[in-house]
């Protein structure tokens, strides 16, 4: 049986997701500043040129590739919105995905602060990051909404509020274990985003009564 030929589409979104994936090992091995875009090629096994008929460059090329670390990680949160429990529990199980990603991982959160350096600089890249970034706050929002489904949640915050605390713990988190090996147990992260939840609908119940 001859085998069918893939069309043109197929092979494009073949050629990017190579280019993507050689992208990735280039940069955890270089870190973005000294990657360039004909290691990247090289590692791929194309040329420069179709490097460029697919990305507008290497910084085009990062914002795809954490895109997608972006969409793995809204997909371990909604997966935490899933589980029987709480919100605190559910928060917990959240947290906890997030460090064990990040043991796992620890190259696209290394180049994550590599680009909020650069952030600040330019505005274009500050609007394309957060576009990306947003994307996890948001994320957590619907976690804390599907919760209050099962039981009354009443943070006596906004939402996006309260979702951009537990993002921003995640990343203080993240930067000391990287940076500071051995400080930060696995579990720490869990057990903070629990203990924030369980203290602020202590709050409420206390204010209530």
């Amino acid at each position: 049986m001859t085998p069918s030929r893939i069309t043109r589409a197929e092979s494009q979104a073949q050629t990017r997701a190579e280019l993507l994936a050689a992208a990735a090992r280039v940069f955890e091995r270089r870190g973005y500043e000294r990657a360039s875009i004909a290691e990247i090629a090289d590692e791929a096994g194309y040329s420069h040129g179709a490097v460029y008929s697919n990305f507008e460059g290497k910084e085009d090329l990062f914002l795809a590739l954490y895109k997608e670390r972006v969409a793995r990680r809204v997909a371990e949160i909604e997966a935490a919105c899933s589980i029987e429990g709480t919100l605190a529990e559910r928060a917990r199980a959240a947290a906890d995905d997030f460090i064990h990603w990040l043991a796992n991982d620890p190259a696209t959160f290394l180049l994550r602060l590599e680009f909020a350096v650069r952030a600040p600089h330019s505005r274009d890249l500050q609007q394309k990051l957060a576009t990306r970034v947003g994307a996890v706050p948001l994320a957590i929002r619907r976690l804390i909404e599907s919760a209050a489904q099962d039981e009354p949640v009443d943070l006596r915050l906004p939402l996006d509020e309260v979702a951009l605390a537990f993002q921003a713990l995640s990343l203080g988190l993240g930067l000391e274990a990287l940076t500071n090996p051995g400080t930060i147990r696995p579990r720490l992260a869990g057990d903070l985003a629990a203990l924030i939840v369980e203290a602020l609908e202590a709050r409420n119940r206390s204010e209530a009564a």
